[in-house]
């Protein structure tokens, strides 16, 4: 096995690790829907409203059987955005607080229905309306748009010069992406105090918030390529051997 074969293969499950989280995250809002409807318990206001969602009286161990895969998809996300390595060291700083504050989602559970929490720390603080589970969710929300924000450019900037249009169109959609996350996660808050959960409005804001952050690591995933194809290309022409791996190293 040789070297090339060995910078190929990080490359590649660097892509892989990208596109699987583009999954995943996809598959969260309809995966924890779905198993609701499949447990008898109808469609709810909001995604954190399954943690304590219980299914029908039946013969069943498990009352709140979505919860299982509720937390368990956020570990998994919470636990990517930990290990994931950023392309700068600030980008790989809020990168981690992300996948923290989505831990701290799956960890701490939202109050119940009656108003009861194990979690007191704001009634503590004087601001019984938060709750740490839901500031979790927003900080989580608000880490990912900085990081797509303000440190997408860290790698896009290699297209300024060589390829605009390529850079003006993924510069583009990464702004539009990372303010559709700030108004889906701000509308979600707006709904939370002033429609008092009435209806499914905030469910289907959370949804299409965490499917903008889905569509982040596919287009993530496409610039990273075109970057890595010109960057190739330009160390080609010199006289040192470089190899895919260098690449990484230098984006």
């Amino acid at each position: 096995m040789d070297i090339d074969h060995i910078d190929k293969a990080i490359v590649d499950n660097y892509r892989k690790l990208r596109t699987r989280m583009g999954v995943i995250t996809l598959a969260f809002p309809v995966v924890v829907i779905a198993m609701g409807l499949f447990w008898g318990i109808g469609i709810q206001p909001t995604l954190s409203d399954y943690y304590f969602a219980d299914e029908p009286k039946g013969a069943r161990v498990d009352l709140f059987p979505v919860r299982l895969w509720f937390c368990g998809i956020l570990f998994a996300v919470g636990v990517f955005l930990v290990k994931y390595r950023g392309f700068s060291k600030n980008e790989d700083r809020w990168l981690s607080l992300a996948g923290i504050f989505a831990l701290g989602v799956a960890i701490f559970p939202m109050t119940s229905k009656d108003g009861r929490t194990d979690w007191k720390l704001f009634e503590y603080l004087g601001m019984p309306w938060l709750s740490v589970h839901g500031v979790s969710a927003v900080l989580a929300f608000a880490c990912i748009a900085v990081v797509i924000l303000w440190y997408s450019d860290s790698t896009l900037s290699q297209l300024k010069e060589s390829n605009p249009k390529d850079h003006k169109r993924f510069k583009t959609a990464y702004f539009l992406i990372g303010l559709y996350m700030v108004l889906a996660i701000g509308t979600s808050v707006l709904l939370h105090y002033l429609n008092a959960k009435q209806g499914s409005y905030i469910l289907f804001a959370e949804w299409s918030g965490i499917w903008a952050f889905a569509a982040y690591w596919f287009v993530k995933n496409r610039e990273l390529r075109i970057v890595a194809e010109k960057l190739k290309k330009t160390l080609s022409n010199t006289t040192v051997k470089r190899t895919e791996a260098d690449i990484v190293d230098k984006i």
